[in-house]
């Protein structure tokens, strides 16, 4: 679910270990004095002109993160950003309450002066002046500066903005801000090899659930299960439509599954229940004030046992995983052909039992952009496992298995679902959840020799 000008690409968990590196602003090369502005010179750096909106980029050079915010003012306020006249100005001086701006020369403050002019000709008019680099934004490399009026020094070649600092949202009619691995098309900035990729490999191996219900023992464990694979995401976060994203898979996302369902004990009534697995904070993404994200990742299961007799141990594995570069949009449906393959099967003791477990695995970004809550995410429901265990002494056992006492019948489908949610919203919610597409086969459909 991407921004409307958004072209498609890739979401999901590596975005979020590049949370390291403070990202810092595009620059030119060479290198200038600290005390000039720096940024791509997409204009030429000479355009003195007042606008209604802007764009600003942010990069996390050294990690291929690449960010570019679009503004549009409110009623009555016009942008100025430092960038697009760096190449006509000498120094900036922020150590004073106002903006100092010295021009290179004065057929350039001349023009500052007829570009400018409209914040002197009402109270009302206010110039947002976004300042770069470390001497007028500090750590956040870029920093807002709301402009009252402005005073001009033919001699010194200087204006004096009558400044003070504001914040990004207080300005902003309207806000979006694309997050990816690769500038736009059209952009001046240098290109970024890197996709924005989102590593969800997890391994969670080992007891998962244990109880006593009703006088039956019941244990769930996972001999080998875990989560795999990369989502290779495009982001955009809007004051207007919300969280959207396009996305695509590599290196095999999925999800494998080898359960061990262990009970003793006759059950009377069916019995379900859900089962955290485990809940991981990734590393985050925070650009100035103007976006956080905080990404999160987790596991529950919904298992359910309808009936159960006897004293026994199934196994069943499982791995389920989408084809690479498999791609869709948060909000859209699509066609994917999951794999699906086995990986165990096993029964000690005689049984029959007829039993589920579905694993969901949610990665889910919650994210501030302007102070305003959106959130987005998936759930990759994967596998979903249907087992029935029938013995021989039972009729469906007789019927698929003949009568041996030491023939059980087993039906075990799997299944693979993937949902997708994003919109306003926060840490918790999934709005707009969507089903992107689900697939069912069935694995087995045999007599066990136990």
């Amino acid at each position: 679910m991407f921004v409307k000008s958004s072209a498609s690409a890739g979401l999901l968990v590596a975005l979020f270990s590049y949370a390291s590196a403070s990202p810092v602003l595009l620059k030119r090369e060479p290198a200038a004095p600290a005390n000039l502005v720096l940024s791509p010179a997409g204009n030429g750096g000479s355009d003195l002109k007042l606008a209604t909106q802007d764009n600003f980029i942010w990069t996390h050079e050294d990690q291929g993160i690449y960010a570019n915010l679009t503004v549009t003012a409110n009623q009555g306020v016009r942008l100025l950003s430092a960038l697009s006249f760096q190449n006509v100005v000498e120094s900036v001086d922020c150590s004073s309450q106002d903006v100092t701006v010295k021009f290179d020369s004065a057929t350039s403050l001349k023009a500052a002066q007829t570009a400018w002019a409209w914040v002197n000709q009402a109270p009302a008019n206010t110039i947002i002046y976004i300042a770069e680099g470390d001497t007028c934004a500090g750590d956040s490399g870029r920093q807002p500066f709301s402009v009252e009026s402005i005073a001009y020094d033919t001699t010194a070649n200087t204006a004096t903005l009558a400044a003070t600092k504001a914040a990004w949202k207080s300005f902003a009619q309207d806000a979006s801000i694309r997050i990816s691995g690769t500038p736009a098309t059209g952009t001046s900035a240098r290109s970024v090899s890197k996709d924005v990729a989102i590593d969800v490999s997890h391994d969670f191996s080992g007891p998962i659930y244990s109880t006593t219900i009703d006088g039956v023992t019941l244990g769930i464990s996972c001999s080998t299960c875990n989560t795999q694979g990369t989502l290779n995401a495009d982001i955009t976060l809007s004051l207007s439509d919300g969280f959207e994203a396009s996305v695509t898979t590599s290196n095999s996302l999925g999800a494998t599954f080898e359960v061990s369902l262990t009970a003793s004990g006759g059950l009377s009534s069916p019995l379900s229940t859900n089962i955290p697995i485990f809940s991981t904070a990734l590393a985050g993404f925070t650009i100035a004030d103007v976006v956080t994200i905080g990404p999160q990742l987790q596991l529950v299961a919904d298992a359910s046992i309808s009936s159960f007799t006897a004293s026994a141990t199934a196994t069943v594995g499982v791995e389920a995983t989408l084809p690479d570069g498999s791609g869709f949009t948060l909000g859209q449906g699509v066609n994917i052909s999951p794999v699906i393959q086995a990986k165990g099967l096993g029964l000690s003791g005689q049984v029959s039992i007829a039993a589920s477990i579905v694993p969901t695995a949610t990665l889910q970004l919650a994210a501030t952009f302007f102070d305003e809550g959106l959130v987005g995410g998936i759930a990759l429901k994967a596998p979903q496992l249907t087992a029935n265990f029938a013995g021989a002494a039972s009729t469906a056992g007789e019927t698929a298995c003949g009568n041996s006492t030491a023939e059980v019948s087993v039906e075990i489908d799997a299944g693979v679902e993937l949902d997708a949610f994003g919109g306003f919203g926060g840490a918790t919610d999934e709005p707009n959840l969507t089903k992107i597409f689900s697939a069912s086969t069935t694995l087995w459909k045999a007599c066990l020799v136990v």
